[in-house]
């Protein structure tokens, strides 16, 4: 038997479970203590996305959100790292950690120059971006075949999740 909270996620009312709730409010802390202060907006777009989210899974107000639930909004909405750098003295790691999330490859947002592939590529690899670049151009003049995967690699993997600046 576990214990439940009622909780309002963006505006609406939802039963928790005790270990949800605690990543859950972990997770919203984190983002919260990147963000600045004035930014009030984000926050709130940030938990009416995750109750759109419980939304989808959830049929009836009598069914509780468990862990799993809060682990899928969490890999959907994206690390509170993509929110920019710490701003105030929150940090996770003192709390606990985040469950182990494997790492996903994507075209980047932030440094593209034509499809954003390099750019995922080096954030992925967290190298910079500019020497898998050049090292495209230079297999596309003496391979040939980079140009094709490159193309490939637009089309099969998909942009990185939208985050707040």
């Amino acid at each position: 038997m576990k214990q439940t909270f009622s909780v309002n996620i963006g505006g609406r009312a939802y039963n928790i479970d005790a270990d949800a709730y605690a990543l859950l409010d972990r997770y919203l802390n984190d983002i919260s203590s990147r963000l600045s202060d004035s930014d009030v907006e984000s926050m709130e777009d940030i938990e009416s996305r995750i109750a759109d989210i419980f939304d989808e899974r959830i049929s009836s107000s009598m069914l509780v959100v468990n862990v799993e639930m809060v682990r899928r909004a969490m890999a959907i909405i994206g690390r509170p790292e993509m929110f920019g750098g710490q701003k105030r003295g929150f940090s996770y790691q003192e709390s606990g950690s985040y469950p182990h999330e494997p790492r996903r490859l994507f075209r980047s947002r932030n440094s593209k120059v034509i499809g954003g592939v390099c750019g995922g590529l080096g954030e992925y690899f967290d190298i910079d971006p500019n020497v898998i670049r050049l090292i495209s151009v230079l297999l596309v003049f003496f391979g040939g075949l980079s140009l094709w995967v490159y193309i490939v690699m637009w089309i099969v993997l998909p942009q990185s999740p939208c985050y707040v600046k």
